[in-house]
C-alpha cells in the first residue's frame, strides 16, 4: 500500500499545501541513530530554487518513490522506505518518521 508524503518543510520548492510534489525524495542519514540525524537530500529551498529549471513531477511524491540510506531505520528495506506514511520535519528537513531498529 502507497501513501503520500507528508511535507512539513514550507520553505521546499517541491512543497505544495504540505504534500510532496518532488519526482523522487533520497532520505539521508547512513548511521543515523536518532531522527535529527536523518534528512532529505531532495529539498530545494524555495527562495533559492528556480522551479521553472526543473521539470516538476505533477504526481504526488508517495512512499513507492522513496529511496533511504538510514540503515538503521526500521522502515529501510534494502535501500527503499517500506513506512506507510512518512513526514518531513519543517525546521531541519528531518524524516521525523525513522524508528531505530
Amino acid at each position: 500500500m502507497q501513501s503520500n508524503l507528508n511535507c512539513m518543510a514550507n520553505n521546499c520548492a517541491f512543497n505544495k499545501s504540505n504534500v510532496c510534489y518532488a519526482s523522487h525524495i533520497k532520505v539521508e542519514g547512513f548511521e543515523a541513530q536518532i531522527t535529527p540525524e536523518t534528512y532529505c537530500d531532495s529539498f530545494r529551498n524555495s527562495t533559492s530554487f528556480n522551479l521553472s529549471n526543473y521539470s516538476e513531477s505533477t504526481d504526488v511524491t508517495n512512499t513507492q518513490n522513496i529511496s533511504c540510506s538510514a540503515a538503521n531505520c526500521t522502515y529501510n528495506i534494502s535501500g527503499a522506505c517500506n513506512a506507510i506514511h512518512v513526514d518531513i520535519n519543517y525546521e531541519n528537513e528531518s524524516c521525523e518518521t525513522f524508528v531505530l531498529r
